[in-house]
């Protein structure tokens, strides 16, 4: 990859390389760099698999509490909801979750629900 701070030598390279060339990832925005030592959020995991699922339209925009209309997730979220992937955070209070760290738990989740789709 092409990122500054992904070392050939370390295991993920070959991954985070295959995700870029696939447009999966862009890394973060004019820096050059990927994090690959970062928490994921969980607008970032839903965004790795809305690119990797050829980037598909909804038909609606998710209507959450704490997402904001035109940011670089909402086109992954709004897919993540309308196909019921994710339908926010179990917690009554109608918010996707944004800047939210997310589990491995909430990773597998969305995960399996996008496997579900096909």
């Amino acid at each position: 990859a092409a990122f500054d701070d992904v070392r050939a030598d370390k295991y993920y390279a070959e991954a985070i390389a295959w995700a870029a060339e696939n447009e999966i990832t862009t890394g973060y925005a004019g820096k050059n760099k990927f994090g690959p030592d970062d928490n994921c959020t969980r607008e970032q995991i839903v965004t790795f698999l809305w690119r990797y699922a050829g980037k598909p339209e909804a038909d609606n925009e998710a209507d959450f509490t704490d997402t904001i209309s035109g940011k670089y997730y909402m086109d992954a979220v709004s897919w993540a909801a309308a196909n019921n992937i994710t339908t926010g955070l179990n917690d009554g209070t109608g918010r996707f979750g944004v800047g939210q760290t997310c589990t491995r738990g909430m990773a597998v989740t969305f995960l399996y629900r996008n496997e579900n789709l096909k």
